[in-house]
């Protein structure tokens, strides 16, 4: 009886409707850099009042429906070396969470149809210059925050409650001037 009633739900054309319209009005989650909205120089009250400047991703809902409880993370971080191999940098243990801009926390959000969100990449401090920080929710937590220069290739994944994850690779190169982190696309 149980397997006629199995066999019978699945003939039923009404769920596979109600499931075609979900899948179109799903969220979709879309993770770039921008070079208009990534940089970011503001006196930070914590270190001192020191000048801060700032590398963002952004985060943008292309679907349909509200993306709940969005959050970051970085899954891999290579180092370019001198031969012109990136491998996996030595003290990234396992990955951390990202902040998402303008916020005090490191919970999830919810992000709306086409309201792109910044999401806090990593920065430098004028009071230190040759490192680079890169924003983490827990310290210490195996990962080592805070990077000489160099060029890092950075993967990031987005997912949410109800949307597939989506994983992104940038470069980030630094010069180890406080203020000259650059970020783009690794293709």
């Amino acid at each position: 009886m149980t397997l006629f009633l199995n066999i019978l739900s699945l003939l039923n054309p009404l769920r596979w409707i109600e499931k075609g319209f979900q899948w179109l009005k799903r969220p979709k989650i879309e993770v770039y850099f921008d070079p208009e909205q990534t940089y970011h120089t503001r006196i930070v009250v914590d270190a001192n009042n020191v000048q801060g400047f700032f590398c963002h991703l952004m985060v943008k809902n292309e679907g349909k429906s509200t993306i709940k409880k969005c959050r970051a993370r970085v899954i891999d971080l290579s180092v370019h070396d001198e031969n012109g191999v990136y491998s996996r940098h030595p003290d990234f243990s396992h990955p951390f969470t990202l902040k998402w801009g303008h916020e005090n926390d490191y919970l999830p959000k919810d992000i709306e149809i086409d309201i792109p969100r910044r999401l806090d990449l990593c920065y430098g401090l004028q009071s230190t210059p040759g490192h680079m920080f890169f924003f983490t929710e827990q310290k210490p937590d195996g990962n080592l925050t805070i990077y000489p220069c160099g060029t890092y290739r950075v993967t990031v994944r987005v997912d949410a409650e109800n949307a597939k994850h989506v994983d992104r690779s940038f470069l980030i190169k630094f010069s180890g001037e406080w203020d000259q982190i650059n970020v783009s696309d690794h293709v």
